[in-house]
């Protein structure tokens, strides 16, 4: 059964001028769980400010498909790798006590624009 939807859109663009100003590093662990940022810091830093767009929409759509927006959990704990969308910690109990199973995640990136959708099942 189908507990939530959400999607998000972000621009690159965004991301491009964090990454410039404060560092690769410190965007991607800001934001995500350290095996996420040590997987995509590893990658091309030239698609860095596209992959980092993908996943702060991946977080905002999670937020919505979770129905409580960006509060009442931590980013960190909500992982993406290789197509593979889980959540580890705090969140996981959030999700166990909700009787949310099964997630799905896509993220989708073309020139200045991210996309990412999450549904949530029981």
């Amino acid at each position: 059964m189908i507990i939530g939807l959400g999607t998000d859109l972000c621009p690159p663009s965004r991301w491009r001028h964090l990454v410039e100003r404060f560092g690769a590093e410190k965007c991607a662990e800001r934001i995500l769980h350290p095996e996420e940022a040590a997987y995509l810091l590893q990658g091309n830093r030239e698609r860095l400010p596209e992959r980092l767009a993908g996943r702060w929409a991946l977080r905002e759509a999670f937020g919505k498909a979770l129905g409580s927006g960006l509060d009442g959990w931590s980013w960190k704990e909500l992982r993406f790798v290789n197509g593979r969308l889980w959540v580890v910690g705090a969140l996981a109990d959030l999700l166990a006590a909700k009787d949310i199973r099964t997630l799905h995640g896509s993220v989708s990136h073309d020139e200045d624009l991210a996309l990412a959708m999450v549904l949530l099942e029981r």
